[in-house]
């Protein structure tokens, strides 16, 4: 059986998987995969994201069988995995893949959604829900399609029960602080306590946005804490705290790696654990 995982990133300090899937129901025109299709994190990749972006980044060649997925994670110790890359609730045999993870590895499993589309969620333990922007002229500007179905699907996971956080782009002149403050204050609305994880962009596609500042990031930070308990916000100035490499294809990214930033899990913690404010 094939799989769309075309890269698996790994952090052993963490016992942390990530699993990255190709192919996308949204055309997001800073789509980080436009300038890169494997992990940021990676030692070859470092201290980039500030630099203008050289092009559009190749598709994958080779996307891993279900024999050959298993085959690589038997090497690993692990207890988390991240699903990523595109939209990894679209591949055909995620339902099959996130229980093979549960019951092969006993896994904690994190999906990463834009929320237009919801797979088989029953062996994923938490979901993250990308909400580009709640002003629905800007989500159809930046992702092509309306976000009615998104903000839907996100109120639908919440009514059911699943634990459930979002996640934005702060974009300067485009996702600004205004919208983000919007998108802080219908969470609020949502669910008070959900967490909201706010990145700031780096330059992908042929854009004319900029990076915000660390203190823009800062305040935009701020502003979402305003309607919200939980907010977490990356300056973009962090660095890494552990190694990251590549599983899969072995040997991508690899370089000589410092620094000092940890993964998106290890900062949300535990679902009962507050989340690192920064």
């Amino acid at each position: 059986m094939n799989t769309r995982i075309y890269h698996i990133a790994y952090t052993p300090e963490l016992k942390e998987i990530c699993l990255f899937f190709w192919g996308c129901n949204i055309e997001c025109r800073g789509c980080y995969c436009k300038r890169r299709i494997y992990s940021p994190m990676l030692p070859d990749f470092l201290g980039k994201h500030i630099e203008e972006p050289a092009g559009l980044a190749p598709a994958p060649e080779k996307f891993l069988t279900m024999d050959e997925l298993v085959s690589i994670l038997d090497k690993y110790d692990f207890t988390s995995v991240v699903l990523e890359g595109q939209e990894a609730g679209l591949d055909p045999e995620f339902a099959n893949i996130t229980r093979m993870l549960h019951e092969r590895y006993h896994t904690r499993n994190l999906l990463l959604s834009n929320g237009l589309q919801l797979p088989d969620l029953t062996d994923v333990d938490r979901v993250e829900i990308g909400i580009k922007a709640v002003s629905d002229h800007l989500n159809i500007f930046y992702a092509g399609v309306s976000n009615k179905t998104v903000l839907e699907n996100l109120e639908k996971l919440v009514a059911a029960g699943k634990d459930t956080f979002v996640e934005s782009v702060f974009i300067p002149g485009l996702i600004d602080i205004n919208e983000i403050e919007r998108i802080a204050r219908y969470i609020a609305g949502v669910k008070k306590d959900m967490l909201f994880v706010i990145l700031p962009y780096f330059k992908s596609g042929d854009n004319p946005w900029r990076r915000p500042t660390v203190e823009e990031m800062e305040r935009v930070g701020e502003t979402a804490k305003k309607h919200l308990d939980k907010v977490f916000f990356f300056r973009g100035n962090e660095e890494l705290k552990f190694k990251v490499f590549s599983a899969f294809p072995e040997g991508a990214g690899e370089l000589e790696n410092t620094g000092d930033m940890t993964s998106l899990s290890d900062l949300l913690g535990s679902p009962d654990a507050d989340p690192v404010i920064a």
